[in-house]
């Protein structure tokens, strides 16, 4: 009758370092990298309807100095911006936005609905 083969793999046996495991921190990161990758999505693309709502929101607050709240995409979470919008740049794509942190540029094609 032959022992069976008995290694610091074999599980019960290599007790001083079996919950002990290593990993290296390029390992992690890519493992943290991943999970944020998973969390991503895609950019929407708005139709003309909404295209002309946002315009027309956008326009009002420029024209009658009321505020107003963009909605910004963002990779893994949308966020919000809210101000009185004092400058529209077409041929840089982007808003200038007064907020109460003091003046922000935002790019049009962030801007993804307004409120």
């Amino acid at each position: 009758m032959t022992k069976p083969r008995v290694s610091k793999l074999t599980p019960g046996y290599n007790l001083l370092w079996e919950s002990s495991r290593m990993m290296l921190p390029e390992h992690k990161e890519r493992i943290l990298g991943h999970r944020e990758s998973l969390k991503r999505k895609e950019r929407p693309v708005l139709d003309e309807q909404e295209m002309e709502e946002l315009a027309l929101k956008v326009g009002e607050s420029l024209g009658t100095g009321r505020p107003v709240t963009l909605r910004l995409y963002g990779e893994t979470e949308d966020r919000e911006a809210t101000g009185v919008v004092t400058r529209i740049d077409p041929q840089a794509g982007r808003i200038r936005l007064r907020t109460a942190q003091g003046d922000v540029w935002i790019a049009l094609r962030d801007v993804i609905g307004a409120e």
